[in-house]
């Protein structure tokens, strides 16, 4: 074997033998000074390390030809560290030098409506929306959000109404031109709050097969079955919740006790509206739910008292105040249920119930005159909103026993024929039936309808008679499914 010194090949017995090449590896060229490093700053930010960021945004600021993302990056960083005054600085800087850019403006209106500054923020969405070239379900989300805040402040209650209506479009248009959970969520919201139970059922059905284990959505759909009086279905979607998380979020117990209680389970629905209590108590629902269920079981001073807890915990609270002046008249403590039933009746002017109620407290405090004219309210409020009150012959049938009672014979008939009108095709309990024949046997009304003036003594017939009517809890208007959460 000979080798010569630089060459590059090796004679070994006869046989040429090429050497490899020993020439060290070039070392990488060095980037340019004018060379684009968003793609490196965009990775540092994608894995949060802002300090990299920092470093090679101040490197960057003073060669870089357009440093319209520095700035981007610069405010994004701002704002996750807390500076949104800085952070919208930083964008302002970035459309300043790219006007045409939507993406700036939507990181500009977000930190606007992180800092509180609405108003500005749905300004900001707009004038996103006019540049976008597609429709961006997130411009589309943030629009129905500020437009639904600005409806709950609004003083006009057309202009409100105005703006309920476009933030549900931008909440449609959003669930049609994306797949953002809070925008499923917040349409249904909307849906709910205007009584559409079946429509919000829906968009949270399609939520679902966005995210099919959301213990969220399944609790909310199975408050919306109650609401339409859908227990089974509202049973299945909470035994998923209880498949999925093995113990039920606070919202989804109380819709289970609701269930529970639609279905005299009482024990059971007690034993799991004590589970929302040791963790939550302070849930208006849920001690007007444990009311009902201790009123069920004539457990009065017990019932009076979660129910007074209700509405201490919410004092506006409609059901709550309903629930008990019943709970107070099936006590015989009618004082207490007249001011109770007061307070109900300024939350809801057009409720027919709370006057029929009312005129039983007056009767059996002996105020006979305005027993009378608060029996007349009663019916003229199903007669004046005939759409916003559902069919309730009770009444009728006590506004014509109180006529009766007080020689207000003509009147009586009158209601009478009412009470037989509204109680069509209805399955009225035994003692409403009752009541009602015994009344016809005073007034003598023939199956025409026309009643015949009798006298009659008073003592055949008392207003505690259909009281009694009122105090079998199966009869009452308990709205135990209606009463899951404050949105009713």
């Amino acid at each position: 074997m000979m080798y010569e010194p630089g060459s590059e090949q090796i004679n070994c017995n006869g046989h040429i033998i090429d050497l490899p090449s020993l020439e060290v590896v070039k070392t990488a060229p060095k980037m340019p000074g004018d060379a684009n490093i968003d793609w490196l700053l965009h990775i540092y930010f994608t894995r949060r390390e802002f300090k990299r960021c920092r470093r090679l945004i101040e490197r960057e600021l003073n060669r870089h030809l357009n440093p319209e993302y520095l700035y981007f990056v610069q405010g994004l960083i701002d704002r996750e560290e807390g500076n949104n005054i800085e952070a919208l600085r930083n964008l302002q800087k970035s459309v300043e030098l790219n006007s045409k850019n939507t993406e700036t403006y939507k990181e500009i209106g977000r930190t606007l409506y992180l800092m509180g500054r609405f108003a500005q923020a749905l300004n900001v969405f707009r004038e996103a929306e006019q540049l976008s070239p597609r429709q961006d379900h997130e411009i589309y989300h943030y629009l129905g959000e500020l437009l639904y805040r600005a409806a709950a402040t609004q003083t006009k209650r057309e202009v409100a109404r105005q703006q309920l209506a476009e933030s549900r479009s931008y909440f449609e248009m959003s669930i049609q031109s994306g797949k953002k959970l809070e925008s499923f969520m917040r349409l249904a919201e909307l849906y709910r709050k205007e009584k559409e139970y079946q429509m919000a059922i829906d968009v949270l059905e399609t939520c679902l097969h966005l995210t099919p284990e959301n213990a969220e959505v399944l609790t909310e759909i199975s408050v919306l079955y109650l609401k339409i009086n859908e227990t089974q279905k509202a049973y299945d979607r909470l035994q998923e919740v209880v498949n999925i998380e093995r113990k039920c979020q606070p919202k989804g117990l109380l819709a289970f006790g609701a269930i529970l209680q639609s279905r005299n389970d009482i024990d059971g629905a007690l034993s799991k509206y004590s589970q929302i209590a040791n963790a939550e108590p302070e849930i208006a629902e849920l001690w007007n739910n444990i009311g009902l269920c201790f009123f069920k079981k004539q457990k009065f001073i017990v019932a009076i008292s979660s129910l007074r807890k209700s509405v201490w915990l919410s004092p506006l609270n409609y059901n709550a105040l309903y629930n008990l002046s019943l709970i107070y008249i099936a006590s015989e403590q009618y004082a207490s249920a007249f001011h109770t039933l007061a307070a109900a009746i300024n939350l809801r002017k057009d409720n027919a119930e709370c006057y029929m109620l009312l005129g039983l407290c007056l009767r059996k405090l002996d105020d006979m005159e305005n027993a009378f004219n608060a029996f007349e309210r009663a019916g003229n409020v199903i007669l004046a909103f005939p759409a916003n009150s559902t069919r309730n012959p009770l009444i009728f049938l006590n506004y014509a026993l109180f006529c009766y009672e007080t020689g207000r014979l003509a009147l009586a008939t009158e209601q009478y024929n009412r009470f037989l009108s509204q109680a069509q095709d209805l399955m009225l309990p035994t003692e409403y039936k009752y009541q009602a024949t015994k009344l016809k046997s005073l007034l003598r009304i023939t199956s025409n309808g026309n009643g015949i003036l009798l006298d009659a003594s008073e003592n055949d017939i008392r207003i505690s008679e259909h009281t009694n009517g009122l105090q079998q809890t199966d009869d009452l208007p308990l709205e135990v499914n209606a009463v899951v959460n404050n949105q009713n």
